[in-house]
């Protein structure tokens, strides 16, 4: 097996001439496109080569020569070291005004089009907001100190950091107790990690541990838990081995707007900004333009957290998602808001669904998909044959959201609207939501 060769140190100063869609300044040195780190358009710098390929190199700023007015001071005192933020430097207006054109870049490259109407960008609070996490956890025997947050960009070593200014504050501010809590355990050398669950009342962590722990190792986490008002699981092995530490919690989050209550496991798929997720859950029954003759599908569904609340204004909806356990607890959550229109099936979307009950031989007039990262061709293909007329399409991925919109219009449909949503305010990730509609007779 090969060894990865080192790069060699290499300086050099650019001018920037735009932005990547992954928040790195482009520009182009010796033949070479370069894409920099913490750098903005205008801006002359002097870079550090931290990658060479054939065609391009990565590099770090290592100093500002001509700012650009669009800079600002980055809140968190470890960024640039910690791998959880890319964007610090630039301003929430616009950040998000990078991804409205990053997303632009990606239908006009993959589907040669644009909306017929850009939707006005979703935003909601910068900071605080993150309400589920994955924390590296490391014990550093020459300090004698567990570190507890994310990992270095680039590294598998934890940041040094007192506090996370995007994390929701039950835990962005108490990252120095949490880790002064596990430096106390008997296991403390066999945490690698903690996965982070915050509801609307109760902060949840999942302790990840590779030994058994002690009754003293227990009281140790109670005692903690009670000090910074959260509530212990732990995780000795796979998913199914997940359980708290005393007593289970009723995580729940609300949808106010459509009078809805959504409960959720720890280790559930949830949207990490309930905030945001209000204002795309409105804007995505707004572009149903929903009537109770409806009758619409769902697609990627998770735990409802769409079909519930667009069931209030329909005649009915069904729900498919491929991971089971979010069946069953999205037909809770119908249970348990009263709601009798709709149904969940399983199934995984990638493979050949035309069998199955809720496909074969029906009809829905209008449908909302909401995929992972990979999108959502293999359902696409398959739209017509359910008689779609109007289709939401939210999307995690410009890149896949714009191949996907090819195939669309391939298919009939117009693009008619799009627009962004900063689910992920400070990093580079795009959201985003756009509308459908299908030429009568294709």
């Amino acid at each position: 097996m090969s060894r990865r060769r080192k790069v060699k140190p290499k300086v050099y100063e650019i001018s920037i001439e735009s932005l990547s869609n992954e928040g790195r300044g482009i520009s182009h040195y010796d033949d070479k496109i370069i894409f920099t780190r913490g750098a903005l358009p205008g801006e002359r710098v002097i870079a550090s080569r931290s990658l060479s390929r054939a065609k391009y190199e990565e590099a770090d700023v290592v100093d500002i020569l001509e700012s650009s007015p669009d800079r600002i001071e980055p809140k968190c005192d470890v960024y640039g070291i910690c791998g959880g933020c890319s964007f610090q430097h630039l301003s929430s207006k616009n950040q998000i005004n990078a991804k409205q054109s990053w997303l632009k870049s990606a239908f006009m490259g993959q589907a040669k089009i644009e909306p017929k109407k850009w939707l006005q960008p979703l935003q909601v609070e910068s900071w605080g907001y993150r309400r589920k996490a994955r924390l590296g956890v490391r014990y550093v025997a020459k300090k004698e100190k567990v570190l507890v947050g994310f990992r270095e960009r680039k590294s598998s070593f934890i940041t040094v950091m007192s506090r996370c200014e995007v994390l929701h504050p039950s835990l962005g501010d108490n990252l120095e107790l949490l880790g002064e809590c596990i430096g106390k355990l008997s296991i403390k050398k066999h945490v690698p990690q903690i996965e982070v669950a915050i509801a609307e009342l109760d902060t949840i962590l999942i302790l990840r541990h590779l030994e058994p722990m002690t009754k003293g190792d227990e009281s140790i986490l109670k005692e903690y838990g009670d000090k910074l008002g959260i509530t212990w699981y732990t995780q000795s092995g796979g998913l199914e081995t997940i359980k708290p530490l005393i007593e289970p919690v009723n995580l729940t989050y609300s949808i106010t707007d459509h009078n809805i209550e959504m409960s959720f496991l720890p280790n559930d798929f949830t949207q990490v900004n309930f905030a945001l997720n209000q204002k795309m859950i409105n804007l995505a029954i707004e572009l149903l333009d929903l009537n109770s003759e409806d009758e619409v599908i769902d697609l990627f569904c998770g735990l409802g957290n769409f079909t519930l609340p667009i069931s209030r204004y329909v005649n009915k909806i069904v729900g498919i998602e491929g991971d089971r356990g979010l069946v069953e607890r999205a037909k809770a959550n119908a249970d348990a808001n009263e709601i009798t229109n709709a149904s969940f099936y399983k199934a995984d979307l990638f493979e050949d669904v035309s069998g199955f009950e809720w496909f074969r031989g029906q009809k829905y007039n209008k449908a909302l998909i909401d995929p992972a990262r990979t999108g959502a061709i293999e359902i696409v293909e398959l739209l017509p044959k359910l008689s779609i007329e109007r289709l939401v399409y939210v999307s995690c991925n410009p890149a896949t959201l714009a191949r996907d919109t090819a195939r669309l219009i391939e298919l009939g449909f117009s693009l008619m609207s799009a627009g962004v949503m900063d689910m992920f305010p400070q990093t580079a990730h795009v959201e985003s939501i756009a509308l459908f509609i299908r030429k009568k007779n294709a």
